[in-house]
């Protein structure tokens, strides 16, 4: 009788330590990865997540010891944090240095078996550029011939560190899964590192985290939240027809041309209410949010706060006209308030925090005497979560969660009554933001305030949310209470955004369209898994299909 050993899995560890000076990395990790699985490892920036990869391909950093046992069988190939590519260097020479290295083929063997790989990755015959240097190919199409060029290799193991990150979660999970496939079909023991945020965990058969140097099962995320919700109050701030365009050089012919980014907006805030903005990069909730704010003001349309016109108070006062703020737009300013994406970035470099917030009191409430500023400096930034101290800072001492939580203070200054977020904890750990939006919440509770928080994290802004407002190319294309765009969304774009919120597949291909060149009729017809021919004839309206919620699709409801 003939015994057949076992294969062995080719990537093992046993008690693996890796040290950087006197930090622990990874503290006697016990890892497996076996042919055709796929294993994501998930953790905070300096977490240790690049040395275990760069270990594994036996390319560890500099300054890193390592101790312990450790095997990996086959041909393995890494995939860097960043995705780097060559610049400026024609992918075609890229993928026969790379191909042709492992392989040994010639540019024509090289490139046959980079379009196979391409193929894996769901890019079609159009979009295959090889003639171009990567900086030239867009963020989407870099990373998938970067995995195409893995998936022509064809390693025994492939370590990648953050794929696709910044890509929207739509893009980059269907991304990540094509990869998925690829590596269970072909036997290839498949290691995914990145933060939680990243989607790394998504296609994979098991997660790791890695916290304080240990690989630990994943922490469960939070879905509801942390508090129930009250019911809001009455409609205080009011859009109708919210419009933004951009003027363009003239035509061929001197005619005016315009860049139209926002297409008529209809929108009402309640009272203690969060309304969550949501859409992928290019859907301008970010320029609705600004338009909200007067910055600048919408170029058509109509907003209005406690029954005063902002967009009309925003206009150039007559001339002549004494009154520094006739329309009373900033008084309204002290209502409504801006958190920033960036928030370091929104700071002075050259001014002390304190020194920014006394310059924000004495501009939006003049009535609060110069001897009581800093007092009500000092309980702004208790109340976002800052020791006072913060106010002597510099802006380019603090941290990035720390600017985070200045801006909110900055913020809370005037004692708004409405604030408008757009990606404020973009800059943030998994872990930071997720203390920052908790401090968000628990001070939009205490002070009874309206929130609208614009984010492309499907899931993370419509946690906290009353309602949400689904935005693409500039349009809205699904409104309703969070609860139902949490679990049964009807317009195929919120599918696919809440699928790559959950960590699945989404049912969308291609890149959403560029606002230069649109596509006729519904802007997702392209990617769409329900595009019929009329979906090119004319844009869905917006339509109440149920009490409250609204769908601009043409086959909502056909399976």
């Amino acid at each position: 009788m003939t015994h057949i050993e076992p294969k062995t899995a080719p990537v093992e560890t046993e008690a693996l330590t890796l040290m950087l000076g006197d930090r622990v990395l990874l503290d006697r990790a016990f890892l497996q990865v076996e042919r055709g699985e796929v294993v994501a490892v998930t953790g905070g920036a300096g977490s240790g997540k690049t040395a275990l990869l760069g270990t594994l391909a036996g390319c560890r950093p500099a300054g890193v010891d390592a101790a312990g046992n450790l095997r990996v069988d086959g041909s393995r190939l890494l995939i860097a944090q960043g995705g780097r590519l060559a610049p400026r260097r024609p992918l075609a020479l890229q993928v026969a240095e790379v191909v042709g290295h492992h392989l040994g083929l010639d540019l024509r063997g090289a490139l046959r078996r980079m379009a196979d790989g391409l193929d894996r990755m769901g890019v079609p015959p159009a979009a295959r550029r090889f003639d171009l240097p990567p900086e030239q190919l867009p963020e989407s199409l870099r990373w998938a011939c970067l995995f195409a060029m893995a998936v022509a290799v064809g390693p025994a193991v492939l370590l990648a560190d953050a794929p696709g990150a910044g890509l929207d979660p739509t893009v980059r999970l269907r991304l990540l899964h094509r990869l998925a496939d690829w590596a269970r079909a072909d036997g290839v023991a498949l290691l995914l590192a990145g933060r939680p945020e990243d989607g790394v965990a998504g296609p994979a058969d098991r997660v790791l985290s890695l916290r304080r140097g240990r690989l630990l099962p994943p922490e469960p995320p939070r879905t509801a939240p942390a508090t129930p919700l009250e019911p809001p109050g009455t409609a205080r701030l009011h859009a109708r027809g919210v419009g933004v365009a951009y003027p363009l050089a003239p035509g061929p012919k001197g005619e005016a041309r315009a860049l139209t980014v926002l297409h008529g907006i209809d929108l009402d805030l309640r009272t203690g209410e969060t309304l969550a903005l949501l859409g992928e990069t290019g859907s301008a909730k970010a320029t609705l949010a600004r338009a909200l704010l007067c910055l600048p003001p919408p170029t058509t349309g109509m907003v209005a706060w406690m029954g005063r016109d902002l967009v009309a108070a925003a206009a150039p006062p007559p001339t002549g006209e004494s009154d520094p703020d006739p329309g009373g737009l900033r008084r309204a300013r002290r209502d409504l308030q801006p958190l920033f994406p960036d928030p370091a970035a929104s700071f002075d470099p050259a001014m002390t925090v304190g020194a920014q917030f006394a310059l924000a009191l004495e501009s939006l409430r003049p009535d609060i005497a110069a001897d009581r500023r800093d007092r009500h400096i000092d309980a702004a930034l208790e109340d976002a979560g800052q020791r006072p101290e913060t106010a002597l800072r510099w802006p380019a001492s603090l941290t990035a969660a720390e600017a985070a939580h200045a801006g909110l203070a900055r913020a809370l200054l005037p004692e708004p009554r409405v604030l408008i977020a757009d990606e404020p904890a973009a800059s943030l750990s998994a872990e930071e933001r997720e203390g920052f939006l908790d401090r968000l919440m628990a001070v939009r509770d205490r002070r009874r305030l309206s929130l609208i928080l614009a984010t492309e994290r499907y899931g993370e802004g419509l946690r906290d949310a009353h309602r949400g407002i689904v935005m693409l190319a500039g349009r809205v294309v699904e409104s309703a209470d969070a609860d139902a765009l949490r679990s049964a969304p009807l317009h195929p774009y919120s599918r696919a955004m809440l699928a790559a919120a959950n960590g699945g597949r989404p049912a969308l291909e291609g890149e959403a369209p560029s606002a230069f060149s649109p596509p006729g009729g519904c802007p997702l017809r392209r990617r769409c898994p329900l595009a019929r021919e009329f979906c090119a004839q004319a844009v869905p309206p917006l339509e109440e299909v149920a009490p409250g919620h609204h769908v601009a699709c043409h086959y909502w409801d056909t399976p």
